[in-house]
């Protein structure tokens, strides 16, 4: 899993195999994790995509987000489903690097295919 990961952040070229895997995610974690648990992380990585440019800042930024997933899998009443979403979003932030902007655009890209599956799927 985490290779394929990897390849949907650094590849140009795996844009279907990263939505087929989105979407196969969305469906796994439908009924165990909320919209709004996904939309917490996802406003960090927002408001990153917002700036100018992808620095040394905003990877530091970016990699702080591990943790704070972390945290709301603590929260989360299915740990182990939450857990799924963790380690995707982990393995594809572990794969940007600041010294190739692009590959911060296709994480953000994973996320929100993430994100608009879960919703399609009937996330609440």
């Amino acid at each position: 899993m985490t290779e394929n990961i990897e390849s949907f952040i650094k590849r140009d070229d795996t844009a279907k195999e990263m939505v087929k895997f989105a979407e196969e995610l969305a469906k796994d974690i439908v009924r165990d994790v909320s919209t709004s648990q996904i939309r917490n992380a996802y406003g960090t990585v927002k408001k990153l995509e917002m700036l100018s440019s992808f620095s040394d800042k905003s990877l530091r930024e970016l990699l702080l987000l591990k943790p704070k997933l972390a945290y709301a899998r603590g929260r989360s009443q299915r740990k182990e489903t939450f857990k799924k979403l963790e380690d995707a979003l982990g393995s594809a932030i572990d794969a940007v690097d600041v010294n190739q902007p692009e590959t911060f655009k296709r994480f953000c890209n994973f996320f929100e295919a993430i994100l608009a599956y879960h919703k399609a799927n009937g996330g609440k």
